[in-house]
This record gives C-alpha cells, structure tokens and sequence, in this order.
C-alpha cells in the first residue's frame, strides 16, 4: 500500500501561525508559479514528512480567529488524507498504517483540528465585533477573459488580488477565435506558463505571449511585490493594439481589502435558560455564518416575475412591465434614467443562461461595468454551454472590471473512484445577487432558490430563433444540458443597508477561497456573550460540505432534534442522508409532526425518472407517518426550498433535501428565528399547500432503481 501525506506546511506557514517555516516557502516571494508553492502530496518515505509533522507539534496560532481557522484547515487536511489513503470514513482503520510519518502527521492534524469551544472574550454589549484577516493562506486563480473582437480600444484595467494568498496566478483565456499577441513589462518579478513550458522574469523585463484563436490561455505568476504590469494587446482586427493594466488589488483598491477581508466575532448566549431551537441557532459551528442580524422588512418573493423583477429593480431601479416581459424580447429598450450608482455587483448562481433572462441581467450588468462598477460573478462550469460561455466571456472580455469564476471541483490524486466520479456532478449552488449602492439606502440583496433561467420565469420555451447567440429550448426529459422546465420558487430580498453588506462580505469568502481546494474561511466565530441576547433575529449561512465536514447537515440534524411539535417543508428533492432520516425518525418517535409539500414526479427535471424514483422511496419509507403532499401546478415543478420548526424559526436557502446538498454542493441560506416572521411565512406555506394533493403512500418503484440507489455513492449522486 502506497501511504500518501497531504502536507498544509507551507499553507500553515504563509499564514504566520506556525514558525520556523520560512524557508519552506520563501520561493513563493519571487517565481509563485514553482512547484514548491503548490501544497504537496508525499510518499512516506520523503525526509520532509517527519519534519512537516514535527512542524506541527507544539506550535499554536495566536489569536481567537486566527486559531479557530487552523483548526479548520487542519480538519480539512485530514479529509485530504482520508480520502488519499482510503482511511476513515472511507473503510480503513488509520491505526493499521504501519508507517511512522502518516501517524505523526496524521495525529498532530487531529490535534489541531479539535473542535474549539467559544473562545475567551467578552463582546461589549452583546454586539457583534468585527475583525480583518490579512495573512497569507491561499492559492490565488483568476481569469482575466481576452477576445481580439470583443475589447475596445479604449485603455482597460485588470486587478488582481494577493488578497491573503501565498501564490497568485493569472490564467490569460483566450475567449474569440483571432490570435492575439499580448506585449508588456511589469514593475516586479514575473513567472509566465504556457504550453508546459515556465519563462521567469526580473522585473522591468519585456516580455510576449502568443494566444492562437480558439479557447487558448497562458498564465501569469505575479511575485508579491509585483503591483502593476502595463500590457498591449494586438490582433490583426486590432493592429494598432489596446492598452490594458493589471493593478494588485490590495493597493489599487485598500477599500475593496479591508471589505473582502472582515470577519465578525458573534455572541453566543448563555445557553442556561435558552429553550434548545433558540441554542441551535445560535450556536457556533464549523459552518460559515454571519453573526444575528436584523431582518429588517424583507420583501417574499412568492411569483416568478416578481423574482426576476426583483433582480431586474436592484440593477434598472425599476421593474420591466408585464407587457415587456410578455413579448420576451431580450433586446427591448431599457430606461436607465432611475438606476442606481453601483459600487459592487455579487452574482452567484448555479446557471447563468444565453436566454432571454440572462441576456437581459447581461445588459443590465454591461450598463453598470461601462460606468467602473466593479462585478463579481459566480457560476458551475458543468453546466455552462457554449452559447452561455459565450454571452459571459464577452462580457468579462469587455469590461475587465467584470470578473468570472467558473466553478469545478477536481478531486485529489489518487481518491477513490467515487471521488473521481464526484468531480462529475459536484456543482456551486449559492444563490445570491448583492447590489452595493453608492446611496446605501439603494443596496439590495436577494437569496434563495431562482438561477438565471428562462424556466424559472416563463412557463414554456419562448421563441429566441431570432437571437441565434441565445439559447432555443427543447422539451426534454433525462439527461441533457438543454432541459426545460418551468420552475415554481421562492426568493426573499433584504434591503436593510448593514444586512446587505454584511452578506455581501460574507460572500467575499467564497469569492476568495483557495483555488486548490475551495476551501473558504470561515466569517465568524462565536463569543461568550453572558446572558445578553444579541440583537437581531437572522443569520445567513455559506456550506462547502466536502470542506467544513458536513457542517450543515450537522446544523440540520439539530434543527430537527430541536422541533418540538412542528416540522413544516417545501422542497422538490427527498433523498435524506443517513443521518438526517434518522434525526426525523427521532423527531417523529417524539410526537413531533412532519408535514411535507414536495414534487414526487420531477419529469423534466436533468436525470427527471432517476429523481423520481428516489422521491417514491421516501414516500414509500415515510409515506404512513408523515403527511406528504405533491405540488401540483399544471407542468411546474416546484423548486423552493423552505423549512418552518415550531413557528419560530423558518429556513430559506438554496438547499435541497437530497445527498448532494450535503456532501456535495456549496450551499447558502438565511435562518430566522422569529414569531413573527413566521407568520408573514405561513401564507406562502399555505398556498404551496393549497396547490397540492396528498401522496398515496403506495408506490410502485422498478427494480432496477432499487438496485441502482442500494450503492451509496449512486444515491449521494442526487
């Protein structure tokens, strides 16, 4: 058996925690782009196993945050290498390893990663406090998108962000089909990689890259004192060339720094005299949530155009008309006399699609990164088709103020099988559009379940021939990435001016995670608060499962165990994991009433029969104890993902009751533990109901279904 040891050495090093580290990492300083800055993988019988693991021993991070943190990536290591070598919850026991250094690092890990109870600090007041994390601990990977038809002439500039990263690489995409040559120098060091081969530089030095047309990229590995490279791009559409800039964030930008770099430190009340819902919900855990925070008077988004409206408004400053919206022509006259003036734009989504909503957010989008809005989007690679990259690399290509993540999970070398396959259908599922208005009163923020999909607005594909850059819908059931559905969801927005900054700072985490791993750090930690009990009634939640140990399924469970008498739930997807089915075994053993409105048949639906036949085998295990009921809207499948507990808290997220919202994929969502708010709730639960039916709890279920989802790994999966 071959032993693998995942080292975050340098990673622990680069955040100043642990010492004695600085020659583990100090080529990082000039050429980034060398191997010896990447986290490695060794085999046991590498010398610098034993030392790395003896780099851990004994050393401790200062600080509350700065330790919670460690413990974390710790715990994240420990996955790391579980999963290399097939130990833990994988199957075998660690301690039959016989190899000296996988138990050394593997037991100081364990060390570190012990979970941290609230640290010794007294808040003033019950209020959250806030910090800024500014060390070194990440991978750094941007896109900077190029297109010989789509710049301007007009000089442009690109920041990149060392924002609390070790290592900082540019990948230089070419997104058109025309070569480009791009010339330059830099004020630093500079590695250059393109097609296998690395080129390093001094700084002031000139330099040339060569893109051919067609999805071609080189990438850029800035030194940390590097702060500005001053490039020329020339096609033969363009041969007099553009002027681009790329700028370090960190001193181009120190507001944007200090922003993307807060975390906050929440005050947990004694939990003597607290009933346990109100103790779940504040307690810390390994999930990333914001502090409590007041709701303010949230706008509930029950009907899909005032869910498209809403986005529409926070970007136009008013809505599109019925008449507009019925004609479905994405290149309608906009008025943008009442827009608002844009500092930021956050939007995060599992779809970004060609159609006719996409290309209106698109240009909406367009209006404000003309005026140096600074944008931030969000989007799963996997489902992307070409026509959507397309409308996004332009738009990026454009306006280089436009940044574009495009999420894909890579699993480790050497993972298991199920893990490879994983990289497959791991997806980012966070839902949200933040807007920063320079008139705060102006800022908006929206989470919930709706992506940017034609289906979640009109009820059948509109005619789109005209627009051959857009997408042309098919009805389609199985696996295909242009299904069609039309979806019935639930959005809310916030418009409380601290509220949404603070969800948009805690986006910011996300945004800046490590490149490598996705791993994000954590927003807040909690504090001893005494018996104050913080003002505000709602908290947001980020989940990267795969990364924080299934935080949020733990939070689930205890939601659940919390329930006292009342369990109500919308959601279309009803395949529990282990220890969720058990957690409403307990609650139903209890007396507790569970009552679920779900969508059983999800034909239309990608993989619709598979999704199906996994809703009939909850109905045909909870079928006879739970009050199930199927949404019935003629052709709409419900989409909304909502969670009320004993009339006091309600849950509204982007998370599904299925596996892969809980091992699989990044998730998001506002709790909210107030009486009151319940009640605005209970009439969009009501009509979800009152456009139901109950479930029959005899199901007839195809055998090969059943054979298919006895394998773990098939279930978790959907």
């Amino acid at each position: 058996m071959i032993v693998r040891i995942h080292l975050i050495t340098g990673l622990l090093c680069s955040i100043a925690l642990l010492g004695g580290c600085a020659s583990a990492v100090k080529s990082c300083d000039v050429f980034p782009g060398e191997a010896g800055c990447a986290r490695p993988s060794l085999s046991a019988a590498s010398p610098q196993a034993e030392v790395a693991a003896a780099a851990f021993l004994g050393k401790a991070a200062t600080g509350d945050y700065a330790k919670r943190f460690l413990a974390l990536l710790a715990y994240g290591e420990l996955g790391a290498m579980d999963r290399a070598n097939g130990t833990g919850p994988f199957g075998h026991d660690r301690r039959n390893i016989q190899n000296r250094d996988f138990q050394a690092a593997y037991g100081t890990l364990e060390r570190l990663a012990r979970p941290l109870g609230a640290v010794q600090m007294e808040p003033t007041k019950g209020r959250a406090v806030d910090g800024h994390f500014k060390d070194r601990w990440r991978v750094s990977r941007q896109t900077l998108y190029v297109d010989a038809t789509a710049r301007p002439l007009a000089p442009k500039s690109f920041l990149f962000s060392g924002l609390q990263a070790r290592s900082v690489e540019i990948v230089v995409h070419q997104a058109g089909d025309h070569a480009l040559d791009i010339a330059g120098a830099c004020d630093g060091a500079l590695a250059i990689r393109q097609g296998g081969a690395m080129q390093r530089l001094p700084a002031r030095a000139p330099f040339r890259i060569r893109l051919p047309g067609g999805d071609r990229s080189a990438s850029l590995f800035p030194a940390q004192a590097l702060q500005r490279c001053d490039l020329t791009i020339r096609s033969s559409l363009a041969p007099a060339g553009a002027a681009l800039t790329l700028l370090r964030e960190e001193t181009a930008d120190p507001g944007s720094a200090a922003f993307d770099s807060l975390y906050q430190r929440c005050p947990v009340p004694d939990p003597a005299g607290m009933e346990e819902l109100d103790r779940v919900f504040y307690a810390g855990r390994w999930l990333s949530q914001t502090c409590a925070m007041p709701t303010g008077n949230p706008r509930l988004l029950r009907k899909s155009r005032d869910g498209f409206n809403a986005k529409v408004e926070a970007l136009l400053g008013m809505p599109l008309a019925d008449s507009a919206i019925d004609k479905a022509d994405p290149e309608l006259p906009l008025d943008f006399s009442h827009a608002p003036r844009l500092k930021l734009i956050y939007l995060s989504s599992l779809e970004f699609k060609a159609d006719f909503s996409g290309r209106v957010i698109e240009r909406l989008i367009r209006y404000h990164a003309a005026r140096g809005t600074k944008v931030r989007i969000m989007v799963t690679d996997v489902l992307e088709r070409e026509k959507d990259d397309a409308l996004l690399h332009r738009l990026a290509a454009e306006f280089p103020n436009v940044e574009l993540q495009e999420y894909r999970w890579r699993a480790d070398h050497g993972a298991p099988l199920d893990e490879q396959i994983s990289q497959l259908h791991k997806t980012h599922h966070v839902k949200m559009l933040a807007t920063l208005a320079e008139d705060p009163r102006r800022s908006r923020v929206i989470i919930g379940g709706r992506n940017i999909h034609d289906g979640f607005l009109f009820h059948s594909p509109v005619d789109l021939s005209r627009y051959p850059g857009l997408q042309q819908y098919g009805k389609t059931d199985g696996f295909s990435l242009n299904y069609y559905s039309n979806w019935s969801d639930f959005d809310i927005e916030m418009s409380d001016p601290a509220t949404v900054e603070t969800l948009a700072r805690h986006l910011s985490t996300l945004w800046f995670r490590d490149a490598d791993t996705n791993l994000s750090r954590p927003f807040s930690i909690p504090v001893r608060a005494g018996r104050v009990r913080p003002q505000g009634a709602a908290r947001h939640f980020i989940s990267v499962p795969y990364e924080d140990g299934h935080a949020l399924e733990a939070y689930f469970v205890e939601l659940i165990d919390a329930a006292e008498h009342h369990i109500e739930i919308v959601n279309p997807y009803l395949n529990l994991t282990p220890e969720l089915a058990e957690a409403f075994d307990r609650a139903l053993a209890r007396g507790v009433r569970i009552d679920i409105i779900g969508r059983i048949d999800l034909k239309g639906d990608i993989g619709g029969k598979f999704l199906t036949a996994l809703n009939k085998l909850f109905v045909e295990k909870y079928g006879d104890r739970i009050n199930i009921r199927e949404f019935k809207a003629p052709d709409v499948v419900l989409h909304s993902k909502i969670m009320m507990i004993d009339e006091r808290l309600v849950t509204i997220s982007s998370v599904n009751l299925n596996n892969r919202s809980f091992l699989h994929d990044s998730e998001n969502g506002l709790m909210v533990l107030d009486p009151a708010f319940c009640r605005r709730m209970q009439p969009i639960l009501d009509d979800y109901a009152a456009h139901s039916k109950p479930v029959d709890p005899k199901v007839s279920i195809p055998w090969v279904y059943r054979m298919l989802f006895a394998q773990d790994w098939v279930r978790q999966a959907f």
